[in-house]
């Protein structure tokens, strides 16, 4: 059984994408998603996005309300926090979330490859 999702949220995924150099759109179990590499960076499930953020941005997002922790089945998904945009437009306010996200797993792969740590900005 296909896991649902909201349709009218899969422009904001695409046209993200089409305007940032370092991502691929992708599906994960059939959703779409998009990738940085081989990394998932956030995915539109059930009825919402999800986005895989830093901690201190996961954490700030959930205390600020403006999303909830995700858990798949009962299991807590670690950083992963949902937002439940009202609309499409709704969603394209997410883009600044969504750079966050990929400049973090863009980090994390660069430092896979290299074995070199990247000092974060705070």
């Amino acid at each position: 059984m296909p896991i649902p999702f909201r349709s009218e949220l899969r422009p904001f995924l695409e046209e993200f994408a089409e305007h940032h150099r370092g991502v691929r759109l992708g599906q994960m179990f059939g959703l779409p998603a998009i990738y940085v590499g081989r990394r998932l960076v956030t995915c539109l499930i059930e009825d919402g996005i999800i986005v895989r953020l830093p901690d201190e941005a996961a954490r700030r997002e959930v205390t600020a309300k403006r999303a909830v922790s995700y858990s798949f089945r009962g299991k807590p998904m670690g950083t992963w926090v949902m937002f439940k945009p009202r609309s499409a437009r709704g969603a394209r306010a997410l883009t600044p979330i969504v750079e966050v996200a990929v400049r973090h797993m863009a980090e994390r792969v660069t430092e896979e490859l290299t074995g070199v740590r990247i000092t974060r900005r705070t």
